[in-house]
């Protein structure tokens, strides 16, 4: 599983590890930048979605996959209202470049 969730601190690891280590009593969206198409990180620390998942209560972590120049963010939410809590989300300026995962937990 997915530990120290809201320590902030980078992970370089694959898409297909991070789909391995979700704990499926819990949702998540997952936020997808391809490094390929802009160098940049677009999840930088002054993200005003940061704000919006600090108030929230939300954890999250970033994740970096070299080997396919893509970056995640990991968001961990609390089951019910994922989609709601999606389209808040995206809602705070995401490109259409950004491609969004939505994990719901298990019953």
């Amino acid at each position: 599983m997915l530990k120290n969730f809201s320590d902030h601190k980078i992970i370089q690891k694959s898409f297909g590890w991070i789909k391995q280590n979700l704990d499926p009593s819990r949702s998540y969206i997952i936020l997808e930048n391809d490094l390929n198409k802009q160098t940049d990180s677009i999840f930088f620390e002054s993200l005003i979605t940061y704000q919006y998942l600090k108030k929230g209560g939300y954890a999250w972590k970033k994740v970096y996959d070299f080997k396919n120049l893509k970056e995640y963010l990991v968001i961990q939410i609390d089951p019910g209202n994922e989609d709601e809590t999606l389209g808040k989300i995206m809602g705070y300026g995401f490109g259409q470049d950004i491609v969004s995962y939505l994990y719901k937990a298990e019953n």
